[in-house]
């Protein structure tokens, strides 16, 4: 029989199981390089963990969760095209969504142009899903990069 000390060192347990603190996999890297007068790249760096995988922002829909980029609106910069990224790129066949997806294992780099007549910061959220063999962790991550003329 167990008794209720018991029962609170079995919820105890159940529960550090399924709240897994776990956050990481993937390390954040946020930068800018002014171009001209007026032009910035802003750089997004994905570092990822061995055994991971981060998904491309091209995902089928029915797939699993694309890497996005949300940003915040302010005045005093404008965003010049889409998201980019470059790395080495691997298309696989996952079983679970019946589809191709496209993943990065190591490093991406995902860009974005800016113009902007001032310093300003631009703000926003990269939301994300890393994976491993066994698991996928979703997560999204705030980023303010500065831009200052020279």
């Amino acid at each position: 029989m167990i008794y209720p000390a018991g029962w609170f060192l079995i919820s105890l347990l159940t529960l550090s199981n399924v709240a897994d603190p776990e956050v990481g996999h993937i390390q954040w890297q946020f930068s800018s390089l002014q171009q001209s007068s007026t032009e910035w790249e802003l750089a997004f760096t994905a570092k990822i963990d061995r055994g991971w995988h981060l998904y491309s922002q091209s995902i089928e829909e029915g797939g699993p969760m694309p890497t996005s980029f949300e940003f915040d609106e302010g005045d005093g910069f404008e965003l010049l095209g889409n998201v980019t990224e470059a790395g080495e790129a691997k298309q696989v066949f996952d079983s679970i969504f019946v589809m191709n997806v496209v993943w990065y294992e190591t490093e991406v780099v995902f860009t974005q142009r800016v113009k902007a007549k001032s310093d300003v910061s631009v703000s926003g959220k990269v939301s994300y899903s890393v994976c491993s063999e066994e698991r996928c962790i979703p997560g999204s991550t705030r980023f303010a990069i500065s831009l200052k003329k020279k």
